[in-house]
């Protein structure tokens, strides 16, 4: 089995659902800062990976994570 990535949205704090499979971290990540900026206050987003072995690992994104892209827009 191949490592495959996920995002888990969660709407409202309290309506989750499950985004991909994607077959990179950096298009997972891609994607994640696209759902980022049309989300609500209340919404969450997290990361998750499954591994080789199928063992689910869940995390979430450090607020940076997202600003980086803010700070070298110019719009």
């Amino acid at each position: 089995m191949e490592r495959k990535y996920y995002l888990i949205e969660v709407g409202d704090g309290i309506e989750p659902s499950a985004q991909g499979p994607f077959e990179t971290e950096d298009e997972r990540d891609a994607i994640a800062k696209e759902i980022r900026a049309a989300m609500d206050e209340d919404d969450c987003l997290f990361w998750a990976d499954v591994d080789e072995r199928g063992i689910l690992t869940v995390g979430s994104y450090d607020a940076a994570f997202f600003m980086e892209e803010q700070e070298g827009d110019c719009s």
